[in-house]
């Protein structure tokens, strides 16, 4: 798909002007300001949640990031989510989140914080490589480790007496893994735990993080991929919302170019892992553009903000993207001000999105 590349100067991002107060007011929110909570900032927070709920339908762009490194305690706040821009959208918890780790009184009270207070969405994120993950409990291993360690079994054996295990427990009892039916039931309730687990601990939907390609190395080729991003859009994702009254969200992100287009009803954004990209591409599945997510990569780029600010500039040849965002993002805390580079791509986001608006609205007119 052809990219047009729409370049604005950076300096005027700091002066840059709104319809939406709340942009104007984060733009001097480099820190303290973003963690008050009390009587003179509920009209702001109020005005913060009206601003997110305008990325509804895909009514602007969104930002986005994946979290690592959550740890609210002490006066260090870079591991507290509430020190994260404020027009931040959507985050996928890297660093660990329900079904895997209980989380602590602090993790609930900074996690309910950015939630309920700010509006932002806090998503679960798993490298999707084999049915079971991040689902089954330990206890069902306890008999086999015992066995193991009385007979004296290597570790192979062990290995492959667990996995038979967990294929059992989730209902794939016929070890085949030709038997589709069988394996396809056994995916069915592993979708179903999935978003179950969402609902209970108060999370805002899934990340399939899918790179079957390099990303993970356990898999057991039990992972029918187009079959349970299926069955959990009957619980979350716009599939499972037909009057559009508001769902968990569903999204996909890794190697999903080659994903069948048929997908795309299921799945509210698509994430590229567009790391190192100055003009990354926008093909998806269903090539719907304002779906699409490009992301850099602040593992590795953080220092310098990599390709971010050219990403968050960049615009399709028809239509808009659906946000932009960063890998590790959290990293950007250390660079002064803090969440540097998050804050302006945020700002050059939603600007050439306005003069998107501002360019369609002239053609009708």
């Amino acid at each position: 798909m052809k990219v047009k590349y729409i370049v604005y100067a950076f300096a005027l991002i700091f002066s840059m002007s709104s319809c939406v107060e709340v942009e104007n007011i984060e733009i001097d929110h480099i820190g303290g300001y973003n963690t008050m909570d009390n009587e003179n900032s509920e009209e702001y927070y109020k005005e913060l949640r009206a601003w997110k709920e305008t990325a509804r339908n895909y009514g602007r762009p969104v930002a986005f990031g994946w979290y690592s490194n959550w740890a609210p305690s002490g006066v260090m706040r870079k591991g507290y989510l509430s020190s994260m821009p404020d027009s931040i959208d959507i985050v996928s918890m890297w660093s660990g989140t329900p079904g895997r780790y209980e989380i602590t009184e602090a993790q609930k009270r900074d996690k309910e914080f950015v939630q309920k207070v700010k509006g932002t969405k806090l998503l679960e994120v798993s490298l999707m490589s084999h049915i079971g993950k991040g689902r089954t409990p330990a206890s069902i291993y306890l008999p086999i480790e015992k066995q193991a360690e009385e007979e004296g079994w290597s570790d192979s054996k062990l290995a492959e007496a667990k996995k038979l295990a967990r294929w059992d427990f989730w209902g794939f009892t016929s070890h085949n893994l030709n038997d589709k039916e069988n394996l396809h039931s056994a995916l069915a309730n592993y979708a179903k735990a999935l978003c179950d687990t969402l609902y209970v601990s108060e999370w805002d939907g899934f990340d399939i993080d899918w790179e079957p390609g390099a990303g993970f190395n356990d898999a057991d080729g039990t992972i029918d991929i187009v079959f349970l991003i299926k069955e959990m859009g009957k619980y979350i994702g716009p599939k499972s919302d037909p009057e559009g009254k508001g769902h968990k969200l569903l999204c996909v992100d890794g190697e999903i170019s080659s994903l069948p287009a048929e997908l795309d009803e299921y799945v509210d954004y698509w994430i590229r892992q567009t790391y190192g990209q100055s003009r990354p591409s926008f093909n998806v599945p269903g090539n719907r553009t304002e779906k699409v997510i490009i992301t850099e990569n602040f593992e590795s780029y953080a220092t310098s903000g990599g390709h971010l600010l050219e990403q968050a500039a960049l615009m399709p040849q028809t239509g808009y993207k659906g946000g932009v965002g960063a890998y590790r993002f959290d990293n950007d805390y250390d660079n002064a001000p803090d969440y540097k580079w998050m804050r302006k791509a945020i700002q050059i986001n939603q600007q050439v999105f306005n003069q998107w608006k501002e360019q369609q609205n002239s053609q009708q007119n």
